[in-house]
């Protein structure tokens, strides 16, 4: 049958239960990390694109009134 020395040599071998739910802890603090700076990416991405349509639309109304305006 199966003695102490096969047990700890399988343990040498394969991860424990333990071992694979402490790296699944680790990778998720990780993932909830990226989530947070991917939210924060979107929302200056969104100010930034208001921005830039804003000023856009600006300087095509200073064009428009340049070229056909009095």
């Amino acid at each position: 049958m199966i003695d102490e020395n096969d047990i700890s040599r399988l343990k040498e071998i394969f991860v424990t239960k333990e071992q694979c739910q402490e790296t699944n802890v680790l990778h998720e603090e990780k993932f909830i990390s990226v989530q947070v700076d991917l939210a924060t990416i979107k929302t200056q991405l969104k100010s930034i694109t208001w921005l830039s349509t804003a000023v856009i639309g600006g300087v095509i109304t200073m064009l428009i009134k340049i070229f056909f305006g009095d």
